[in-house]
């Protein structure tokens, strides 16, 4: 009872409308910054968000550091209650591993809080906050090791450990309940040819959406063929076709900035880490036919296939 009351009043604050407003500004703001300062910091995003990894790298780290932290008070109350030195330096030890390890994980969980989904930007900056809390005190403790005040570090660590449990509820609400992170470009069903589109009303180089069942699918068209991918951005959703094209083969999802390569859906760019689906495409009477992607699938020489074989994307 006392948990959920607990729950709701920080759910309460979470959601009050300034906080929301001001995580929301912030989070646009950060990633303006971020994507403002060219091509080499784009880069550097692009290993803090984890997509050469196919995964966000935030919580590998954090798994790290509560790892850490939580070993840690065992080894403080166990030390404290035995007297034990060599237990005692085993808790100092992992306390201080988990504050150097604390630091890049902030570092990519900013990266990801600049990129996060509008309506979690309150609870990503609430989980941010709260770890920089939790952080703050497991500093103190350390300091207070140091200087051999071991009841303060104690204390301290305890209150720090508090801390970063409620942040990693916090986090898992983000995932679990609110799909942050989240691949959002699954294919439902398409596994026959759909027609989608007289071939003669695609456009040159416009993306151009279309739906296939329950999914909508991006198609484009240049000198080397049709293609089609997802249009569901992997990352959060956003729809690809509202988006800008760039270098030529290049999309960029309008909502978090992700880049992908219209050619065979891999991203150029994070914040995606989950490269989009791709479909099959072939013409028949005059009609541009589609279905999910699947190599064991590629019809004979007989049907002609576009967008088969890609050339190799360019990077911007």
């Amino acid at each position: 009872m006392i948990i959920k009351k607990m729950r709701r009043e920080l759910e309460k604050l979470i959601e009050s409308e300034r906080f929301t407003e001001v995580s929301q500004e912030t989070s646009v703001y950060l990633r303006q910054q971020l994507h403002d300062q060219g091509e080499e910091v784009r880069q550097v995003t692009d290993v803090l968000h984890g997509k050469q990894l196919g995964h966000a790298v935030h919580p590998i780290l954090t798994a790290f550091t509560v790892g850490n932290w939580t070993s840690a008070i065992l080894f403080d109350v166990l030390g404290f209650i035995t007297f034990s030195r060599s237990t005692r330096r085993a808790g100092d030890t992992l306390t201080a591993l988990g504050v150097l390890s604390a630091f890049p994980s902030a570092l990519t969980g900013m990266t990801d809080f600049s990129t996060i989904q509008k309506n979690s930007a309150n609870y990503g900056a609430a989980h941010g906050l709260i770890n920089g809390l939790a952080l703050f005190f497991y500093m103190g403790s350390v300091v207070a090791r140091l200087r051999g005040q071991r009841f303060r570090a104690l204390w301290l660590a305890m209150i720090g450990f508090g801390a970063v449990t409620l942040s990693s509820w916090l986090g898992g609400e983000m995932v679990y309940g609110q799909k942050v992170a989240v691949n959002r470009a699954q294919v439902k069903g398409a596994e026959d040819w759909s027609a989608v589109l007289p071939i003669d009303d695609l456009p040159m180089s416009t993306p151009t959406r279309v739906e296939v069942g329950e999914n909508p699918v991006l198609l484009f068209r240049n000198d080397e063929g049709i293609f089609a991918i997802h249009n569901v951005c992997s990352h959060a959703g956003g729809p690809l076709d509202e988006g800008e094209v760039v270098n030529e083969v290049c999309i960029v999802c309008p909502w978090h900035g992700s880049v992908f390569d219209m050619r065979d859906g891999h991203i150029v760019h994070a914040p995606a880490t989950v490269d989009q689906p791709r479909y099959q495409v072939r013409e028949r009477d005059g009609q541009i036919e589609i279905r999910k992607w699947d190599e064991s699938l590629i019809p004979s020489e007989e049907s002609f296939l576009y967008g088969a074989a890609a050339p190799e994307p360019e990077v911007l």
